[in-house]
């Protein structure tokens, strides 16, 4: 009897157990199959009307996020100015009460309407997004918001938006239904500057009572006063003096107009707002304790920003704090809290914030650790992104310290640790160049704040000769520091390649990173981390006898290399090839270029390459044999204005040329401009050539698809590369993520998906499941690279270099 009861009493207890698991697992296989693809927010900007294009007034876009600018005063008294509703109007009514603008023609946005410190941080990644997809397709945007920390929400738009058109930021501190209210003329004023098109280049700016401030630079300086906004240092940039709009002063950024060193490292496209990191700020005072760092610490702050005294200082329990959370991977900031300052130096896991007041510092901060956690990158990005630093004509080079030397007190088997002292400038040092043997180009270069370097890849028991330069801004270079060090014989090496007692012969670990020179630097191969599975052996033959691989008219410009692997198949991250080359082989009106020999044909297949001084480089995702070879220099126009140079220039030719794709009627192209699902699908379809009409389109949206691109739906549809998403809608419209874009290759290709794949991108488990067979399949094609660190960003926006270089590669594959 008592087993029987026991075994009825387990039997009930286990029961709803039972039926628990299965209903949880029935929902989250329903959860799983109505997972829509995610992707980046797409806001409805409105496009731009007939008039407007026709009109010849510059086209501006209002994006409203509310504020006291949209307030509505209490009680209906228009005498209250501190009582009022944040965010009551909208920006439509409220721009329709202004005069006709006389110099713009205005169209608004309703992106949010409430008080400015109500926005998260994760509102203003979708908020930058929102500004650069209306510039996009207006002259400039006017963005409004409240001025509690409106300082704060345009720093955070200089720091991300990627166009180069004006962005103005404004807004109000009486609300806009009060007497006297600054509201009309902020907004007004605003326009005009945007349209005046004078802060192109300049970043954000702030534009209030008529005065024109960047926003690295600009804080609130009183809770009341109509003139709150202030410049500490450096002042206003200009002045809006009806009509004119005067710019007296250039800013950091508006320095590198036109350069690649304008645009910030922030391309929120490449990152999902579920990466911005929680960072704060810990005020210091007389005997300030140290539990607010501990608190914060313990809360989840990967970052953590002081507003010291003076210069930065802390009290002693802040910086006892402080180093026990440095232990613990946080990073430090040091601001002052007197409003205005330069913090220098820095170091043991604290970076100094130069001019940045402390809630700037924080937003530098949390971006720069959404993008990196490497240390001496961030205090990098802290030195030189938007710093006011002008470098003036420096004919001097960097100087050493007097007995300075290069020394080495680390070497393995495969590794050299390099070290030096600082250098010094007249104006400043920019970084140090670290070349290796005899190369007239360095290795890598380093910023200024680094002093030590690691070269790997190395041979056992090698000597090797390093020289390190300093280098200024203007590119003077110091005398070098020179060394020999020699690698030792045995110890373990690192996740790296290493080179075996054959010189010839590299070991690669499976996802680790190597690199090999042989024949005295003839060629150099690099083989990046996640390029391999499994461990690899690699060997470098330079080919003695060449018969029946060269013809009597070939000039060769370098030896024949064979490289071979001991596993099969492809890649899965391209390796890189750096071939020396004759020079004085290459006569006028020649190039050189590299070719692979293809066995099966047995001829030469050019591969084209990078040409720096007497090196070519190339990428590939096979080994065979390779050879550099003179080839006519026929160098056609470059049919775009903004493609020379790009890394995707030679698929837009091909692209361009085979009709997949045109460019705009500027002359330029937009490489990095977006691509929506309709735009994706009609280059595809024009790749693919696919004949027919193509099914019935059935999609609850399909009269939003555009009557260019409905008969390559439609063909899309018949062919099984698209269906919808599982409420019956296309979205034409919508960016194509990049999960999507190879979801819709693989099918094109009919290639064959595993289930539950595991992809070698580092940010594998961010993959949906619905498309990682996908994406390993595709990327196991060669036809699909990760982003930075090697992550797929499935969520991230497909731009249109992207999209055509993959539809020429998935061409070049057949």
């Amino acid at each position: 009897m008592t087993v029987i009861s026991n075994y009825r009493t387990l039997r009930r207890f286990l029961a709803p157990l039972l039926m628990l698991a299965l209903l949880s697992g029935f929902m989250g296989y329903a959860r799983a199959a109505e997972e829509v693809p995610p992707q980046l927010p797409i806001f409805d900007i409105p496009a731009l009307s007939a008039k407007s294009i026709a009109s010849p007034l510059p086209n501006i876009m209002v994006v409203a996020t509310g504020g006291t600018i949209a307030g509505a005063a209490s009680g209906g008294d228009k005498t209250n100015f501190q009582n009022y509703a944040a965010g009551t109007y909208k920006m439509a009514d409220m721009v329709a009460q202004l005069p006709t603008h006389k110099s713009a023609d205005v169209s608004t946005f309703q992106f949010g309407n409430k008080g400015s410190g109500s926005y998260s941080m994760k509102d203003l990644y979708d908020l930058s997004l929102a500004v650069d997809q209306a510039l996009d397709v207006y002259d400039g945007v006017v963005v409004t918001t409240g001025t509690d920390t409106m300082e704060e929400i345009a720093y955070f738009l200089d720091l991300t938006v990627r166009s180069e058109k004006p962005v103005v930021v404004t807004g109000a501190m009486r609300p806009w239904d009060v007497i006297g209210t600054d509201g009309p003329a902020n907004l007004y004023q605003s326009i005009k500057v945007a349209a005046s098109n004078k802060t192109k280049w300049f970043g954000t700016v702030l534009m209030l009572n008529d005065v024109i401030q960047a926003a690295r630079e600009v804080t609130k300086s009183n809770a009341h006063r109509l003139d709150t906004f202030d410049t500490p240092m450096f002042g206003a940039l200009g002045y809006v003096d009806d009509p004119a709009v005067r710019i007296y002063r250039l800013n950091a950024r508006a320095l590198k107009a036109g350069t690649p060193e304008w645009a910030t490292p922030f391309d929120l496209r490449t990152i999902s707002k579920d990466k911005l990191p929680t960072v704060e700020i810990a005020y210091s005072y007389q005997e300030a304790g140290g539990g607010a760092i501990r608190a914060l610490v313990e809360d989840g702050a990967k970052g953590i920003v002081t507003a010291g005294t003076g210069a930065g200082g802390i009290s002693a329990k802040m910086s006892q704090a402080r180093s026990a959370a440095i232990q613990k991977g946080v990073v430090f900031v040091t601001t002052t809290r007197t409003g205005s300052g330069t913090m220098s130096g820095g170091s043991n896991g604290v970076i100094a914030g130069d001019n940045l007041n402390p809630q700037h510092a924080r937003v530098m901060l949390l971006l720069s650790l959404a993008f990196s956690n490497d240390f001496n990158t961030i205090k990098d990005w802290f030195e030189t992104v938007g710093a006011q630093d002008i470098v003036m004509d420096d004919p001097a080079p960097p100087v050493w310290p007097a007995n300075a030397v290069l020394s080495s007190d680390e070497q393995t088997k495969d590794s050299i640790k390099l070290s030096w002292p600082q250098a010094t400038d007249s104006t400043r040092v920019a970084g140090y160049a670290i070349y290796q043997g005899s190369e007239e180009t360095p290795i890598t270069k380093v910023a200024s704040s680094v002093t030590s370097y690691t070269a790997k890849g190395l041979y056992a028991n090698t000597s090797y000769t390093y020289m390190v330069k300093a280098f200024d801004d203007k590119g003077n270079e110091s005398a070098g520091l020179t060394g020999i060090f020699k690698t030792s014989s045995s110890g373990s090496g690192s996740s790296g390649g290493s080179g075996s007692s054959n010189s010839n012969e590299l070991t690669v670990p499976a996802g680790g990173s190597g690199q090999l020179s042989v024949y005295d630097n003839s060629i150099t191969l690099q083989v990046p981390s996640g390029a391999t599975s499994e461990q690899l052996l690699i060997t470098i033959q330079k080919l003695a006898q060449t018969g029946g691989l060269i013809q009597a008219d070939d000039v060769l410009l370098s030896s024949i290399f064979e490289v071979v692997k001991n596993k099969a198949g492809n890649f899965l991250v391209p390796v890189t090839l750096t071939f020396k080359f004759d020079v004085s082989l290459v006569k006028e009106g020649k190039k050189p270029s590299v070719f692979y020999y293809d066995e099966s044909k047995k001829q030469w297949v050019e591969m084209g390459g990078t040409v720096s001084g007497s090196q070519i480089s190339v990428t590939t995702d096979h080994f065979t044999k390779f050879a550099v070879f003179a080839v006519d220099d026929d160098k056609p126009p470059v049919p775009f204005s903004d493609t020379s140079g790009h890394w995707a220039a030679a698929s837009i030719d091909k692209a361009v040329s085979a009709g997949i794709v045109n460019g705009y009627s500027d002359g330029t192209f937009k490489p990095e401009l977006t691509v929506t699902r309709e735009e994706f699908i009609v280059m595809l379809m024009r790749a693919l050539k696919l004949e027919g009409a193509g099914a019935d389109l059935a999609f609850t949206d399909s009269s939003a698809i555009g009557s260019w691109s409905k008969t390559a739906v439609s063909q899309a549809v018949q062919a099984g590369i698209i269906s919808g998403y599982p409420d019956g809608t296309f979205k034409p419209g919508s960016r194509i993520s990049r999960a999507e874009m190879v979801v819709m290759i693989a099918k094109a290709m009919k290639l064959t998906l595993t289930a539950n794949a595991e992809t070698s991108f580092s940010d594998n488990e961010e993959i949906p499941v619905w498309a990682r067979g996908a994406v390993k399949a595709v990327a196991d094609k060669g036809l699909i690279q990760g982003r930075l660190n090697n992550r797929f960003v499935p969520e991230g926006t497909a731009t249109r270099a992207e999209a055509v270089t993959v539809i020429i590669k998935l061409l070049d594959s057949k």
